[in-house]
């Protein structure tokens, strides 16, 4: 089971922070729509309106304040503020076009956006854990899998050193089987030959040697 867990999460890949982007993309364009229209608006209002918008009113408020402080120094610095306010909306307006010219309402990357979010969810519920938790928690199976592959690669290890011992074994068993051999049939002829020198001419002495 854990092995098939670890090999799902391999397959599917979520990156760390990688549902947080998805999820904060997938927003995004599920109200395409509705960001573009307000960011037209806004535009409208700030700088684009025909009739009036706030730079041009800013601009009006900027002249007049720099005709008022002729006749009392004191309000130089209310034309000040009011210049600074005109900057910060010109900056504004700047901004707001800049992000609305990268709005784009894409069907395809959004329906690909939303089948991987889904995919993320559904294995979270499966792991019990939230989706932000999902890399954490397959980081975590790939360590419990390696900790058990590791037990088990010692375990090889010590079976395969065991089989080497039990064949060392084996060979030299054989070794001293062959070398006892070898004597048995040289004290076989000795004392047969000992026998026949008793007057015993067909007695035999034999010994066996068995490898077990």
């Amino acid at each position: 089971l854990l092995q098939y867990q670890v090999e799902e999460l391999d397959e599917f890949a979520l990156q760390p922070g990688e549902f947080d982007e998805i999820e904060a993309e997938h927003k995004r364009l599920a109200n395409g729509s509705a960001l573009i229209e307000n960011c037209q608006q806004g535009l409208y209002l700030l700088s684009e309106g025909e009739d009036a918008n706030v730079e041009s009113l800013l601009n009006k408020a900027v002249m007049l304040a720099d005709e008022l402080k002729d006749y009392d120094p004191e309000l130089e610095i209310i034309g000040n503020m009011l210049n600074e306010a005109l900057i910060s909306v010109q900056e504004s307006a700047a901004e707001l076009q800049r992000y609305q010219s990268h709005l784009e309402l894409d069907p395809e990357h959004f329906a690909q956006l939303e089948q991987r979010m889904s995919q993320a969810m559904q294995l979270a519920r499966k792991h019990i854990v939230s989706p932000q938790e999902l890399v954490a928690h397959h980081t975590k199976l790939k360590q419990e899998l390696d900790a058990i592959d590791g037990d088990n690669s010692k375990l090889e290890g010590i079976e395969q050193e065991l089989e080497a011992s039990r064949q060392a074994y084996i060979a030299q068993a054989q070794k001293l089987s062959l070398s006892r051999s070898r004597y048995a049939k040289e004290l076989d002829k000795l004392v047969t030959q000992s026998i026949k020198e008793l007057n015993m001419p067909k007695g035999k002495f034999t010994i066996d040697v068995n490898f077990c």
